[in-house]
């Protein structure tokens, strides 16, 4: 019998060379900060005459720098350790000692990490909790040149699985070449099958005389060719010569020497499809594509192309179509007409007849028409007509008594089409409404005249009220002032002379904005739309003093309308809040750094629990561990004690690593945001049975350590409200990032958060959870958003990839350094 790799067992039970040594002499470097882990897996190792420990290392930096100088044969190294993490002692090992095989032993139970580990070179990962179980069949794996062993153990929500066995990993660095070559060649057939099955052209071109190297049937059906030998192994001007002029061939000689894709979107091509030498037209949506060779250069272009014919030409039927629709529509009010002076072939459209309130078979039609138009018009009418047989054309308006409609207006305009000839052609339009309108402004003019007459008067008597109520406005304490509609200012109380330091003679019929330099919290056109539409606004506004000092003032502005409710100007009352924004500011300031150190607080107690009581407990399983194996020297009742006392600790060194993880995972130091949020999600989803769809950018790599700890927290915060109070399903969260900044999206579909709670959002009345995430926000640099409705609700935090501090950035920080 022989092993996984050939081997036969009895070889290596017996010690056969290995890496050139004989299988008793196995070296093996142990690397731990934790002297009674050390300790620990020496006592495991013992039981293996043939093993020999040949040094230890108390750090990553120490484990390279062994490693170089004993040349072990096994390195077991820890991931967490001061000066070099695992991870990073690995890499150096397999660069400095590439003979030495990597055993990657850990507390963290993580598929990232475990996926790092493999990356980075160990050829095994054993958990800390089954170390007892797992690490000598690892070294066995490891020494025998087996698939990487990974040590797993029972679900618990942080991403582990029951049992151990050795990997098999699809893209192990570590597999047969040669069953990796075959693996590429048949997912490189699959592929080309799946292009040849595709109803879209397909095609690829190399170098750059861009020559076929493959088309599917899809593409020969395109451009009418009888199957692809008419274009494999051509380049493109000699299998499609009918594009020369037509500016493909100068597209694609770009696209190969840009390395930068073309999109057409139906563009038109004229093709020889029938081989008749008559090119027909067709319209496709294409992209030239380019492919890059392993030294990143242009090697050719892929086509993928769809025919559009058939959608352009029934788009510009449409529009044709349209277009009469619409000159029929605009016509839709105009009749014409044909008059013969000598009584013959007189006849009128039906839509005219229409307009006339006639019928066309009606032989007394005339008459009807003629005891319709209004008696007092006849004769312009009549006039009109006479007068049109010697100059050829007439044009007059006359009004006419419709049965149905009432009164209409007709307009009238025709004239001979040659001189030669009697008989004249012209319309009738119906110019009712457009009298209706007239005569609805000469109405409104005059009613406009008499109500301004009306109006100054009263504005005359208004201001000399206004006048006399000036006086009062000025024992006020606040700065109070109006402002004019387009935006005047007409009144300036005493208290703006004290607050601002412009006397009234200053700023009368100036806008205030050259006077205070005002910065608004939103566009000046939205508060005036507001007060125009509500009749009052209020919020915090900047303005600047005589002296150029910058100070905030609560302001209050009031709709200020005449007798007849119209707007006349703007009542606008300041009241100078500076010293309790610095106050707000100082307080905000406050809370940022309480949140640092609560974070640092949690970070020093999860590292507490993981550097005393884990690895205690780590050295304690060992113990007992080793006591279970003198089973033959123990009574049964000692046995079962030592069971169920190994039992409870390793269910109580899961808990402490659930809740170290949970105060501050480490994967957020040693393996970034992205492992640190997906195993976070992934333990989240299985204890809450909460669906969660994670999105993270390929790019997103890592940033600064507050940027990432401050998005992990509003990750968890927004879950943990999801799950309390929406009573969702599901959740979504998308992280993704731009050279400028980062983008975190969390939403739900539950019941959204109630009308009150979103007005209160601005004040101090919102949750603790909301203040703590906008704090962390702000403290970066950042903004953050909520939205919410019967759909649910969506958080969205947008922070800069360089960390900044906003104490600069706000109105408070700008008058605070001011003071």
């Amino acid at each position: 019998m022989s092993d996984s790799m050939g081997i036969p067992q009895s070889l290596a039970s017996a010690g056969v060379v290995w890496m050139g040594k004989q299988m008793s002499s196995l070296r093996i470097l142990i690397a731990d900060d934790h002297e009674v882990v050390r300790r620990g897996v020496r006592a495991l190792l013992a039981s293996r005459k043939d093993w020999d420990i040949c040094g230890e290392a108390v750090d990553g930096r120490d484990a390279v720098n062994k490693a170089k100088e004993l040349n072990p044969d096994v390195v077991v190294l820890d991931i967490s350790m001061p000066h070099l993490n695992g991870f990073e002692a690995a890499r150096l090992i397999r660069n400095e000692v590439p003979q030495s095989k990597i055993l990657i032993l850990s507390q963290h139970n993580v598929s990232e990490m475990i996926q790092t580990a493999l990356d980075v070179g160990a050829r095994g990962y054993v958990s800390k909790s089954e170390v007892s179980r797992d690490l000598l069949p690892a070294i066995e794996a490891i020494i025998h040149n087996r698939s990487p062993f990974i040590s797993q153990t029972e679900n618990n929500g942080d991403g582990s699985f029951v049992s151990a066995h050795p990997a098999s990993l699809e893209s192990t660095k570590t597999g047969d070449p040669q069953l990796a070559e075959l693996d590429l060649l048949a997912e490189r057939n699959h592929l080309r099958e799946l292009f040849m099955q595709l109803p879209a052209a397909i095609g690829f071109m190399r170098g750059p005389e861009h020559r076929w190297a493959f088309v599917n049937p899809a593409y020969v059906r395109a451009v009418g060719r009888k199957s692809d030998k008419a274009l494999l192994g051509k380049t493109i001007r000699e299998s499609l010569p009918e594009l020369m002029g037509q500016g493909f061939f100068e597209l694609l000689d770009e696209v190969y020497r840009s390395g930068v894709p073309f999109v057409g979107t139906e563009m038109k091509v004229n093709l020889d499809r029938g081989a008749s030498g008559q090119p027909e037209e067709a319209f496709f949506n294409f992209i030239y594509q380019p492919v890059r060779n392993q030294t990143a250069a242009v090697a050719g272009i892929f086509v993928h192309a769809v025919e559009v014919t058939d959608h352009v030409l029934a788009r510009r039927t449409m529009e044709k179509n349209e277009t009469r629709l619409h000159l029929a529509q605009t016509a839709a009010q105009i009749g014409t007409w044909e008059w013969d002076p000598a009584g013959k072939n007189n006849s009128l459209s039906s839509e005219l007849h229409h307009m006339f309130g006639t019928e066309a078979g009606d032989p007394e039609h005339a008459q009807k028409w003629t005891s319709r138009v209004m008696p007092e018009d006849m004769p312009k009418v009549q006039a009109a007509m006479q007068e049109s047989l010697k100059t050829g054309s007439m044009e007059f308006e006359y009004r006419y008594q419709d049965p149905r409609r009432g009164l209409r207006w007709f307009y009238c305009k025709g004239r001979k089409f040659s001189q030669n000839e009697n008989r004249l052609f012209g319309v009738v339009l119906d110019i009712t409404e457009r009298k209706q309108i007239a005569e609805a402004l000469r109405n409104a003019h005059d009613e406009l005249e008499a109500r301004v007459q009306e109006r100054t008067a009263e504005l005359q008597r208004r201001t000399e009220e206004v006048s006399a109520q000036a006086d009062l406005l000025n024992l006020a304490n606040d700065a109070i002032f109006v402002r004019t509609l387009d935006d005047k200012i007409t009144y300036w109380n005493q208290g703006a002379e004290r607050l601002y330091g412009w006397r009234r003679d200053e700023v009368l019929q100036k806008a205030p904005y050259q006077i205070l330099r005002t910065e608004f919290p939103q566009p000046f056109e939205e508060i005036k739309a507001q007060l125009l539409r509500e009749g009052q606004w209020q919020g915090e506004i900047t303005h600047s003093k005589r002296d150029g000092s910058r100070i905030i003032v609560a302001s209050r502005w009031s709709m200020w309308r005449g007798p007849d409710g119209q707007p006349l100007g703007f009542l606008e009352v300041n009241t100078d809040i500076t010293e309790r924004k610095r106050a707000e500011e100082g307080l905000r300031t406050i809370s940022g750094r309480l949140l640092q150190m609560q974070d640092e607080e949690r970070r020093r107690i999860a590292r507490e629990l993981h550097d005393s009581a884990g690895q205690t407990l780590v050295a304690l399983d060992m113990n007992l561990s080793s006591i279970q194996r003198e089973a033959k020297q123990l009574s049964a009742q000692t046995l079962k004690t030592c069971s169920e006392s190994l039992v409870l600790v390793k269910a109580l060194s899961r808990e402490l690593r659930t809740i170290s993880h949970l105060l501050h995972p480490p994967l957020l130091d040693e393996a970034g945001l992205s492992s640190a949020v997906r195993w976070y999600v992934e333990g989240f989803a299985e204890r809450s049975k909460i669906a969660v769809n994670l999105e993270l950018d390929a790019d997103l790599g890592r940033l600064s350590s507050e940027c990432e700890t401050a998005i992990f927290r509003i990750v968890q915060e927004c879950l943990t409200n999801i799950h309390r109070h929406s009573g969702s399903p599901t959740a979504s969260i998308r992280i993704s990032r731009t050279p400028r900044e980062v983008r975190v999206e969390v939403g739900d579909q539950g019941k959204g958060i109630a009308v009150q709670k979103q007005r209160n959002s601005g004040s101090m009345k919102r949750g603790v959870g909301i203040q703590g995430m906008q704090e962390r926000v702000r403290q970066l640099g950042g903004r953050l958003e909520i939205h919410s409705g019967k759909g649910g609700t969506t958080v969205i935090a947008i922070l800069p990839t360089e960390s900044r501090s906003s104490d600069s950035s706000s109105p408070a920080a700008e008058v605070a350094s001011q003071g």
